[in-house]
Protein backbone atom coordinates (compact mmCIF):
# COMPACT_ATOMS: atom_id res chain seq x y z
CA UNK A 1 0.00 0.00 0.00
CA UNK A 2 1.10 3.56 -1.08
CA UNK A 3 0.33 6.16 1.38
CA UNK A 4 1.01 9.68 0.56
CA UNK A 5 2.42 12.52 2.94
CA UNK A 6 1.72 16.43 1.86
CA UNK A 7 4.20 19.09 2.35
CA UNK A 8 3.39 21.61 1.31
CA UNK A 9 2.66 21.55 -2.88
CA UNK A 10 5.04 18.17 -2.52
CA UNK A 11 3.68 14.54 -2.21
CA UNK A 12 6.00 12.21 -0.71
CA UNK A 13 4.96 8.76 -0.95
CA UNK A 14 5.83 5.68 1.99
CA UNK A 15 6.23 2.92 -0.01
CA UNK A 16 5.10 -0.53 0.80
CA UNK A 17 8.34 -2.65 2.75
CA UNK A 18 9.17 -5.90 3.35
CA UNK A 19 10.74 -4.99 6.40
CA UNK A 20 7.58 -3.79 7.79
CA UNK A 21 6.87 -7.36 8.64
CA UNK A 22 10.17 -7.82 10.50
CA UNK A 23 9.34 -4.65 12.46
CA UNK A 24 6.21 -6.74 13.80
CA UNK A 25 7.58 -9.96 14.25
CA UNK A 26 10.33 -7.77 16.56
CA UNK A 27 7.24 -5.72 18.44
CA UNK A 28 5.21 -8.58 18.70
CA UNK A 29 8.10 -11.32 20.02
CA UNK A 30 10.23 -8.41 22.13
CA UNK A 31 7.04 -6.39 24.20
CA UNK A 32 9.57 -3.53 24.84
CA UNK A 33 12.75 -6.41 26.25
CA UNK A 34 14.93 -5.18 23.64
CA UNK A 35 15.48 -2.39 21.25
CA UNK A 36 15.42 -2.77 17.24
CA UNK A 37 19.03 -1.09 15.50
CA UNK A 38 17.93 -1.14 11.60
CA UNK A 39 21.11 -0.91 10.03
CA UNK A 40 21.76 -0.29 6.45
CA UNK A 41 23.08 2.28 3.18
CA UNK A 42 22.10 5.94 3.31
CA UNK A 43 18.73 7.38 1.74
CA UNK A 44 17.20 3.91 1.62
CA UNK A 45 14.20 4.82 3.81
CA UNK A 46 15.35 3.79 7.26
CA UNK A 47 13.91 6.77 9.19
CA UNK A 48 11.28 6.65 6.90
CA UNK A 49 9.62 3.10 7.98
CA UNK A 50 10.59 3.27 11.47
CA UNK A 51 8.23 6.64 11.46
CA UNK A 52 5.53 4.46 9.60
CA UNK A 53 6.13 1.88 12.17
CA UNK A 54 5.49 4.23 14.75
CA UNK A 55 2.48 6.00 13.22
CA UNK A 56 0.67 2.84 12.72
CA UNK A 57 1.42 0.46 15.53
CA UNK A 58 1.93 2.81 19.06
CA UNK A 59 -0.40 5.53 20.29
CA UNK A 60 2.53 7.82 19.69
CA UNK A 61 5.78 8.53 19.02
CA UNK A 62 8.98 10.58 18.69
CA UNK A 63 12.42 10.66 16.73
CA UNK A 64 14.85 12.03 18.05
CA UNK A 65 17.42 12.87 15.05
CA UNK A 66 20.97 13.33 16.94
CA UNK A 67 22.82 14.21 13.63
CA UNK A 68 21.01 17.87 13.94
CA UNK A 69 20.79 17.64 18.25
CA UNK A 70 23.43 19.74 20.55
CA UNK A 71 25.40 18.55 22.66
CA UNK A 72 23.71 19.83 25.37
CA UNK A 73 20.87 17.47 24.97
CA UNK A 74 23.03 14.50 23.92
CA UNK A 75 24.26 15.07 28.13
CA UNK A 76 20.79 14.61 28.89
CA UNK A 77 21.71 10.72 28.32
CA UNK A 78 24.51 10.52 30.64
CA UNK A 79 22.79 10.61 34.06
CA UNK A 80 20.24 7.56 34.18
CA UNK A 81 19.73 7.37 38.33
CA UNK A 82 16.79 8.22 37.84
CA UNK A 83 14.69 7.49 35.21
CA UNK A 84 11.68 9.84 36.06
CA UNK A 85 14.00 12.57 36.54
CA UNK A 86 15.51 11.75 32.99
CA UNK A 87 12.34 11.38 30.93
CA UNK A 88 11.45 14.70 32.49
CA UNK A 89 14.45 16.25 31.46
CA UNK A 90 14.24 14.62 27.82
CA UNK A 91 10.51 15.70 27.09
CA UNK A 92 11.75 19.07 28.16
CA UNK A 93 14.22 19.39 25.85
CA UNK A 94 12.06 17.86 23.34
CA UNK A 95 9.40 21.08 24.11
CA UNK A 96 6.43 18.21 24.12
CA UNK A 97 4.37 16.51 26.58
CA UNK A 98 5.37 12.94 28.02
CA UNK A 99 4.19 10.30 25.59
CA UNK A 100 1.41 7.62 27.03
CA UNK A 101 3.48 4.35 27.87
CA UNK A 102 3.79 1.71 25.48
CA UNK A 103 4.62 4.63 23.03
CA UNK A 104 7.96 3.95 20.42
CA UNK A 105 11.33 6.68 20.55
CA UNK A 106 13.34 6.43 17.33
CA UNK A 107 16.74 7.20 17.91
CA UNK A 108 17.69 8.11 14.07
CA UNK A 109 21.48 8.28 13.39
CA UNK A 110 22.03 6.57 16.66
CA UNK A 111 25.90 6.74 15.91
CA UNK A 112 26.14 10.55 16.60
CA UNK A 113 25.44 10.02 20.44
CA UNK A 114 27.27 6.76 21.68
CA UNK A 115 25.44 7.59 25.21
CA UNK A 116 22.14 7.20 23.76
CA UNK A 117 23.04 3.16 22.80
CA UNK A 118 24.69 2.35 25.84
CA UNK A 119 22.00 3.91 27.81
CA UNK A 120 19.38 1.31 25.91
CA UNK A 121 19.97 -1.48 28.52
CA UNK A 122 18.59 0.55 31.19
CA UNK A 123 15.61 2.51 29.04
CA UNK A 124 14.28 -1.00 28.08
CA UNK A 125 14.58 -2.14 31.62
CA UNK A 126 12.85 0.62 32.86
CA UNK A 127 9.85 -0.55 30.23
CA UNK A 128 8.28 2.50 29.64
CA UNK A 129 8.96 2.47 25.86
CA UNK A 130 9.81 0.47 22.93
CA UNK A 131 12.75 1.74 21.07
CA UNK A 132 13.94 1.42 17.38
CA UNK A 133 17.57 2.73 16.09
CA UNK A 134 18.73 3.70 12.76
CA UNK A 135 22.00 3.94 11.51
CA UNK A 136 24.69 3.79 9.41
CA UNK A 137 27.53 0.82 10.21
CA UNK A 138 30.72 2.73 9.91
CA UNK A 139 30.19 4.62 11.92
CA UNK A 140 28.32 2.90 14.85
CA UNK A 141 31.15 1.07 14.67
CA UNK A 142 33.27 3.48 15.03
CA UNK A 143 31.74 5.42 17.80
CA UNK A 144 31.33 2.31 20.34
CA UNK A 145 34.69 2.04 21.23
CA UNK A 146 34.51 3.35 24.75
CA UNK A 147 30.64 2.58 25.79
CA UNK A 148 28.71 -1.13 26.54
CA UNK A 149 27.28 -2.23 23.65
CA UNK A 150 23.70 -3.13 25.12
CA UNK A 151 22.92 -7.12 24.58
CA UNK A 152 19.48 -5.45 24.77
CA UNK A 153 19.71 -4.99 21.15
CA UNK A 154 18.66 -7.04 18.24
CA UNK A 155 19.69 -5.91 14.36
CA UNK A 156 18.17 -6.12 11.11
CA UNK A 157 19.13 -5.12 8.07
CA UNK A 158 17.69 -2.89 5.43
CA UNK A 159 18.39 -2.48 1.60
CA UNK A 160 16.98 -0.05 -0.92
CA UNK A 161 14.01 -1.18 -2.73
CA UNK A 162 13.94 -4.92 -4.55
CA UNK A 163 12.08 -5.80 -7.44
CA UNK A 164 9.35 -6.90 -5.65
CA UNK A 165 9.02 -3.51 -3.35
CA UNK A 166 9.23 -1.31 -6.80
CA UNK A 167 6.09 -3.36 -8.51
CA UNK A 168 4.61 -2.56 -5.26
CA UNK A 169 5.37 1.01 -5.11
CA UNK A 170 4.31 1.49 -9.11
CA UNK A 171 1.15 -0.34 -8.82
CA UNK A 172 1.61 -3.44 -10.63
CA UNK A 173 0.82 -5.80 -7.87
CA UNK A 174 -1.46 -8.19 -10.29
CA UNK A 175 1.77 -8.12 -12.32
CA UNK A 176 3.99 -9.53 -9.79
CA UNK A 177 1.32 -12.10 -8.29
CA UNK A 178 1.32 -13.59 -11.91
CA UNK A 179 5.22 -13.51 -12.42
CA UNK A 180 4.85 -15.45 -8.51
CA UNK A 181 1.71 -18.09 -10.24
CA UNK A 182 4.04 -18.90 -13.29
CA UNK A 183 6.91 -19.70 -11.39
CA UNK A 184 5.48 -21.73 -9.07
CA UNK A 185 3.01 -23.46 -11.26
CA UNK A 186 5.82 -23.74 -14.09
CA UNK A 187 4.07 -22.11 -16.43
CA UNK A 188 5.99 -21.58 -19.41
CA UNK A 189 2.94 -21.08 -21.96
CA UNK A 190 1.68 -18.55 -19.98
CA UNK A 191 5.27 -17.26 -18.97
CA UNK A 192 5.40 -16.79 -23.08
CA UNK A 193 2.37 -14.61 -23.52
CA UNK A 194 3.36 -12.12 -21.11
CA UNK A 195 6.63 -12.22 -21.54
CA UNK A 196 7.13 -9.11 -23.41
CA UNK A 197 5.31 -6.99 -20.72
CA UNK A 198 6.82 -8.37 -17.57
CA UNK A 199 10.52 -7.54 -19.55
CA UNK A 200 9.66 -4.30 -20.02
CA UNK A 201 8.43 -3.42 -16.64
CA UNK A 202 11.55 -4.62 -15.53
CA UNK A 203 14.02 -2.69 -17.36
CA UNK A 204 12.02 0.35 -15.81
CA UNK A 205 13.29 -1.27 -12.57
CA UNK A 206 17.08 -0.88 -14.08
CA UNK A 207 16.45 2.38 -15.38
CA UNK A 208 15.34 3.56 -11.75
CA UNK A 209 16.55 1.18 -9.07
CA UNK A 210 15.39 0.82 -5.72
CA UNK A 211 16.13 4.35 -3.98
CA UNK A 212 13.00 5.66 -2.76
CA UNK A 213 13.71 8.96 -3.51
CA UNK A 214 13.80 7.97 -7.26
CA UNK A 215 10.70 5.96 -7.28
CA UNK A 216 9.18 8.68 -5.80
CA UNK A 217 10.13 11.29 -8.44
CA UNK A 218 9.73 9.17 -10.92
CA UNK A 219 5.80 8.72 -10.19
CA UNK A 220 5.61 12.17 -9.50
CA UNK A 221 6.93 13.46 -12.61
CA UNK A 222 7.35 10.68 -14.98
CA UNK A 223 10.30 12.26 -16.01
CA UNK A 224 13.69 10.60 -16.08
CA UNK A 225 15.73 13.63 -16.02
CA UNK A 226 14.71 14.03 -12.78
CA UNK A 227 15.06 10.84 -11.63
CA UNK A 228 18.53 10.82 -12.74
CA UNK A 229 19.50 14.18 -11.04
CA UNK A 230 17.99 12.83 -7.58
CA UNK A 231 20.36 9.19 -8.03
CA UNK A 232 23.05 11.56 -9.00
CA UNK A 233 22.60 13.74 -5.68
CA UNK A 234 22.52 10.06 -3.93
CA UNK A 235 26.04 9.29 -6.09
CA UNK A 236 27.36 12.45 -4.72
CA UNK A 237 26.61 11.79 -1.02
CA UNK A 238 27.83 8.52 -1.37
CA UNK A 239 31.31 9.75 -2.76
CA UNK A 240 31.44 12.18 -0.25
CA UNK A 241 31.04 9.51 2.58
CA UNK A 242 33.66 7.15 1.28
CA UNK A 243 36.24 10.01 1.07
CA UNK A 244 35.81 10.65 4.61
CA UNK A 245 36.11 7.18 5.17
CA UNK A 246 39.09 7.26 3.55
CA UNK A 247 40.94 10.19 5.34
CA UNK A 248 39.83 8.97 8.73
CA UNK A 249 40.72 5.03 8.62
CA UNK A 250 43.65 5.28 5.39
CA UNK A 251 41.80 2.72 3.26
CA UNK A 252 41.06 2.87 -0.71
CA UNK A 253 36.81 2.53 -0.12
CA UNK A 254 36.47 5.71 -2.65
CA UNK A 255 39.10 3.68 -5.77
CA UNK A 256 37.84 0.68 -5.35
CA UNK A 257 33.78 1.45 -5.98
CA UNK A 258 34.76 3.64 -8.27
CA UNK A 259 36.03 0.93 -9.93
CA UNK A 260 32.70 -1.30 -10.05
CA UNK A 261 31.33 -0.63 -13.36
CA UNK A 262 34.57 -1.19 -15.03
CA UNK A 263 35.68 -4.28 -13.39
CA UNK A 264 32.88 -5.95 -14.43
CA UNK A 265 32.30 -4.29 -17.65
CA UNK A 266 35.82 -6.84 -18.50
CA UNK A 267 33.96 -9.77 -17.21
CA UNK A 268 36.94 -10.66 -14.49
CA UNK A 269 37.55 -13.83 -12.36
CA UNK A 270 38.01 -11.24 -9.93
CA UNK A 271 38.55 -7.80 -8.82
CA UNK A 272 41.90 -6.27 -10.14
CA UNK A 273 43.98 -4.75 -8.09
CA UNK A 274 46.43 -3.36 -10.05
CA UNK A 275 45.57 0.56 -9.76
CA UNK A 276 46.08 0.15 -5.92
CA UNK A 277 49.05 -1.44 -6.62
CA UNK A 278 48.15 -4.04 -3.66
CA UNK A 279 47.87 -7.58 -2.89
CA UNK A 280 44.33 -8.88 -2.21
CA UNK A 281 45.43 -10.17 0.84
CA UNK A 282 47.15 -6.85 2.17
CA UNK A 283 45.91 -5.10 5.69
CA UNK A 284 44.90 -2.08 3.10
CA UNK A 285 42.73 -3.95 1.19
CA UNK A 286 41.12 -5.89 3.86
CA UNK A 287 40.76 -3.01 5.71
CA UNK A 288 38.87 -1.54 3.03
CA UNK A 289 36.60 -4.18 2.19
CA UNK A 290 35.33 -4.28 5.08
CA UNK A 291 34.97 -0.69 5.54
CA UNK A 292 32.81 -1.11 1.73
CA UNK A 293 31.00 -3.85 3.38
CA UNK A 294 30.38 -2.24 6.43
CA UNK A 295 28.63 1.15 4.41
CA UNK A 296 26.53 -0.70 2.94
CA UNK A 297 27.34 0.88 -0.53
CA UNK A 298 28.66 -2.21 -2.35
CA UNK A 299 28.43 -5.74 -2.38
CA UNK A 300 31.27 -8.63 -1.81
CA UNK A 301 31.15 -11.93 -3.41
CA UNK A 302 34.22 -14.06 -2.79
CA UNK A 303 34.94 -17.27 -4.75
CA UNK A 304 35.02 -20.59 -2.80
CA UNK A 305 37.18 -23.26 -3.91
CA UNK A 306 35.47 -26.39 -3.62
CA UNK A 307 31.80 -25.78 -3.65
CA UNK A 308 31.16 -29.60 -2.47
CA UNK A 309 33.23 -28.81 0.75
CA UNK A 310 30.80 -25.64 1.63
CA UNK A 311 31.39 -21.98 0.28
CA UNK A 312 32.35 -20.56 3.75
CA UNK A 313 34.74 -22.84 4.79
CA UNK A 314 36.59 -22.79 1.28
CA UNK A 315 36.16 -18.93 0.88
CA UNK A 316 39.16 -17.18 -1.06
CA UNK A 317 39.29 -14.18 0.56
CA UNK A 318 42.16 -13.00 -2.43
CA UNK A 319 39.69 -13.48 -4.98
CA UNK A 320 36.13 -11.10 -5.00
CA UNK A 321 34.13 -9.10 -6.76
CA UNK A 322 32.39 -5.99 -6.19
CA UNK A 323 28.65 -4.69 -7.02
CA UNK A 324 27.34 -1.20 -6.05
CA UNK A 325 24.04 -1.94 -3.93
CA UNK A 326 21.34 -0.37 -6.28
CA UNK A 327 21.24 -1.21 -9.96
CA UNK A 328 19.88 1.95 -10.52
CA UNK A 329 22.48 3.80 -9.10
CA UNK A 330 25.04 1.42 -11.00
CA UNK A 331 22.98 2.43 -14.32
CA UNK A 332 23.05 6.60 -13.31
CA UNK A 333 26.81 5.95 -13.95
CA UNK A 334 27.21 4.35 -16.58
CA UNK A 335 24.87 5.55 -19.11
CA UNK A 336 23.93 8.91 -17.59
CA UNK A 337 27.20 10.47 -16.68
CA UNK A 338 26.11 13.31 -19.02
CA UNK A 339 22.43 14.50 -17.23
CA UNK A 340 21.33 16.17 -20.29
CA UNK A 341 21.44 13.12 -22.59
CA UNK A 342 19.71 11.20 -19.42
CA UNK A 343 16.10 11.22 -21.15
CA UNK A 344 17.33 9.66 -24.15
CA UNK A 345 19.64 6.87 -22.29
CA UNK A 346 16.20 6.24 -20.08
CA UNK A 347 13.74 5.63 -22.85
CA UNK A 348 16.64 3.32 -24.88
CA UNK A 349 17.04 1.55 -21.99
CA UNK A 350 13.71 0.76 -21.46
CA UNK A 351 13.29 -0.09 -25.05
CA UNK A 352 16.26 -2.39 -24.93
CA UNK A 353 17.76 0.00 -27.65
CA UNK A 354 21.47 0.58 -26.16
CA UNK A 355 24.32 0.33 -27.95
CA UNK A 356 26.03 -1.27 -25.29
CA UNK A 357 26.52 -4.89 -23.44
CA UNK A 358 24.22 -4.95 -20.91
CA UNK A 359 25.47 -8.03 -19.26
CA UNK A 360 27.71 -5.91 -16.34
CA UNK A 361 24.29 -4.41 -15.41
CA UNK A 362 22.19 -7.65 -15.29
CA UNK A 363 25.09 -9.04 -13.15
CA UNK A 364 25.27 -6.29 -10.54
CA UNK A 365 20.99 -6.73 -10.44
CA UNK A 366 21.52 -10.50 -10.09
CA UNK A 367 24.25 -9.77 -7.02
CA UNK A 368 21.95 -7.20 -5.48
CA UNK A 369 18.97 -9.54 -5.74
CA UNK A 370 20.40 -12.38 -4.32
CA UNK A 371 21.63 -10.79 -1.45
CA UNK A 372 18.61 -8.68 -0.49
CA UNK A 373 16.42 -11.85 -0.81
CA UNK A 374 18.45 -13.77 1.86
CA UNK A 375 21.29 -15.57 0.03
CA UNK A 376 24.94 -15.04 0.80
CA UNK A 377 26.35 -16.20 -3.33
CA UNK A 378 29.67 -17.05 -3.83
CA UNK A 379 31.26 -17.86 -7.20
CA UNK A 380 33.74 -20.39 -8.41
CA UNK A 381 35.80 -20.65 -11.12
CA UNK A 382 38.64 -23.87 -12.43
CA UNK A 383 40.73 -25.33 -15.22
CA UNK A 384 39.96 -28.54 -17.34
CA UNK A 385 41.97 -29.28 -19.87
CA UNK A 386 43.59 -26.06 -20.27
CA UNK A 387 40.19 -23.63 -20.90
CA UNK A 388 38.83 -21.89 -17.61
CA UNK A 389 34.94 -22.11 -16.64
CA UNK A 390 33.65 -19.71 -14.43
CA UNK A 391 29.87 -19.78 -12.69
CA UNK A 392 28.61 -16.47 -12.01
CA UNK A 393 27.02 -17.36 -8.66
CA UNK A 394 25.87 -20.26 -6.19
CA UNK A 395 23.71 -20.46 -3.51
CA UNK A 396 22.30 -23.15 -1.16
CA UNK A 397 19.08 -23.74 -1.09
CA UNK A 398 17.24 -26.79 0.51
CA UNK A 399 20.55 -28.70 1.18
CA UNK A 400 21.58 -28.41 -2.44
CA UNK A 401 24.23 -26.19 -4.42
CA UNK A 402 22.42 -24.25 -6.90
CA UNK A 403 24.47 -22.46 -9.60
CA UNK A 404 23.29 -19.68 -11.77
CA UNK A 405 24.95 -18.34 -14.93
CA UNK A 406 24.51 -14.77 -16.04
CA UNK A 407 23.61 -14.39 -20.08
CA UNK A 408 22.57 -11.05 -21.75
CA UNK A 409 23.02 -11.71 -25.11
CA UNK A 410 20.24 -14.10 -26.77
CA UNK A 411 22.20 -16.72 -27.95
CA UNK A 412 24.38 -18.50 -25.30
CA UNK A 413 25.40 -22.26 -24.43
CA UNK A 414 25.88 -23.92 -21.01
CA UNK A 415 29.39 -25.43 -21.44
CA UNK A 416 30.07 -24.08 -17.59
CA UNK A 417 27.22 -25.52 -16.46
CA UNK A 418 27.55 -28.89 -17.76
CA UNK A 419 31.29 -28.86 -16.73
CA UNK A 420 30.25 -27.96 -13.32
CA UNK A 421 27.47 -30.69 -13.33
CA UNK A 422 30.38 -33.31 -14.51
CA UNK A 423 32.44 -32.30 -11.29
CA UNK A 424 29.47 -31.84 -8.60
CA UNK A 425 26.63 -34.08 -9.82
CA UNK A 426 25.40 -35.65 -6.47
CA UNK A 427 25.65 -32.04 -4.68
CA UNK A 428 23.66 -29.77 -7.38
CA UNK A 429 20.03 -29.40 -7.19
CA UNK A 430 18.49 -26.99 -10.19
CA UNK A 431 20.61 -25.35 -12.94
CA UNK A 432 19.53 -21.97 -13.60
CA UNK A 433 20.37 -19.87 -16.58
CA UNK A 434 19.06 -16.00 -15.85
CA UNK A 435 18.28 -14.18 -18.89
CA UNK A 436 15.84 -12.12 -20.68
CA UNK A 437 14.22 -15.22 -21.94
CA UNK A 438 10.90 -16.36 -21.21
CA UNK A 439 10.59 -19.60 -18.47
CA UNK A 440 11.50 -22.68 -19.57
CA UNK A 441 12.08 -25.83 -18.43
CA UNK A 442 14.56 -29.09 -19.86
CA UNK A 443 17.49 -31.23 -18.50
CA UNK A 444 17.49 -29.99 -15.11
CA UNK A 445 18.10 -26.51 -16.42
CA UNK A 446 15.54 -23.99 -16.13
CA UNK A 447 15.96 -20.50 -18.47
CA UNK A 448 14.98 -18.34 -15.99
CA UNK A 449 13.76 -14.88 -16.58
CA UNK A 450 15.55 -11.77 -14.88
CA UNK A 451 12.10 -10.59 -13.37
CA UNK A 452 11.66 -14.08 -11.82
CA UNK A 453 14.80 -14.36 -9.75
CA UNK A 454 13.03 -13.17 -6.69
CA UNK A 455 11.25 -16.31 -6.75
CA UNK A 456 13.96 -18.52 -5.98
Amino acid sequence: MIQAKYLGKMVLFVFKRKIYNELLSWKSNSNGKTALLIEGARRIGKSTIAEEFGKNEYPDYQTIDFSIQPESFKSIFEDLSDMSVFYRNLFLSLRRSPMPEGSLFIFDEIQFCPKARQAIKHLVKDGRYHFVETGSLVSIKENTKDILIPSEEERIEMYSMDYEEFLWAIGSEYELENIKTIFNNRNVNQSALNHQVFIKTFRLYLAIGGMPQAIDKYIETNDFYAVDKIKHNILKLYEDDLKKIDNKFNTKCYTMWKSIPSMLSKHNTRFNLSSINERADSVLIVDTLEKLKESKMAYCVYKCNDPKLGFEMTKNESFFKLYLNDVGLFSSIVFSSDMNESRDIYQRLILDSVDANLGMLYENYVAQCLITNGHDPYYYSWNTNNKTYEIDYLIYKKGHIIPLEIKSGSKFTTKSLDEFKNKYSHAIGERYIVCTKSLRFGDNTTILPMYMLFCL
